[in-house]
């Protein structure tokens, strides 16, 4: 009880600071020469006063986050304007040094995943685009920015994508791993289903390896371009042996959660 009386105290209060500075702009409009923008911005501070006590709190949670996505959105502009210059760059090198091809290169075709059987969950799924869109198999699918497979049996509009969760995956993928300016190379070959993590093997420099340190494919293959993210370190160990590195590898995506994904074609630019 003696906290509503102490709430409805306090509304009586703002409301009567609120009234009497309606009232005193009002009275100051009349009585004096103030520039009309003076009394907008003084209304404006009045406004968000009684917006910032009265207002919804989910409405300043929306404003922040539209506020942040502007910012988002001028960044990303700014990097579109940098990535095409840098483009005009290696297309102006590779006329000069006569190349026909980097390792990097890669162009993208964009799907939906229209099927994907519960029984069948971890291992693969099904998109909607083909041959239709110059799909082949063993195409790199990446799912929110990061590796989640390749693409096999191929139709005229739609293929399956092999998951890197599967324990069957086809392929051992050639990795760096990026440390400082440097990197390191190994092969991914193995997934655990019960950690949710990725092992790469065959890592024998005696160096450290931060964990959080950033894992690329290398482009060192027919299948994968150069730099696509498969995820991040989540621990080291060594082998059986002690002779060479396991790096424990954990995905930013998750692959429970998989609605669209983007095709990298290998290729000339």
């Amino acid at each position: 009880m003696h906290k509503k009386e102490k709430n409805k105290r306090t509304i009586i209060i703002l409301s009567s600071i609120i009234l009497s500075i309606i009232i005193a702009t009002i009275f100051i409009k009349k009585n004096f020469n103030i520039p009309s923008y003076g009394i907008k911005d003084g209304m404006m501070y009045v406004n968000n006063i009684i917006t910032r006590i009265f207002g919804n709190k989910d409405y300043y949670k929306l404003e922040k986050e539209n506020e942040k996505l502007k910012e988002e959105l001028e960044q990303y502009k700014d990097y579109k304007s940098l990535n095409e210059e840098l483009n005009n760059e290696i297309l102006k090198l590779k006329e000069t040094l006569s190349i026909e091809e980097l390792i990097s290169d890669r162009e993208y075709a964009f799907g939906t995943v229209i099927n994907r059987n519960f029984d069948y969950w971890q291992e693969k799924l099904i998109i909607n685009i083909g041959k239709n869109k110059e799909i082949e198999n063993n195409m790199a699918v990446i799912s929110n920015g990061n590796l989640i497979g390749i693409t096999d049996d191929v139709s005229i509009n739609s293929s399956s994508v092999i998951l890197l969760s599967n324990h069957k995956f086809p392929l051992n993928i050639s990795v760096k791993i990026k440390i400082d300016d440097n990197y390191i190379y190994g092969i991914l070959n193995n997934y655990n289903e019960t950690t949710g993590t990725y092992e790469i093997i065959g890592v024998v420099d005696n160096i450290d390896i931060p964990q959080g340190s950033k894992v690329y494919t290398s482009g060192l293959s027919s299948t994968f371009p150069s730099g696509i993210l498969i995820g991040n370190v989540e621990d080291v160990t060594t082998d059986n042996f002690d002779l060479s590195k396991v790096i424990n590898v954990k995905s930013e995506t998750n692959f429970d959660d998989i609605s669209y994904v983007t095709v990298v074609k290998k290729g000339n630019k």
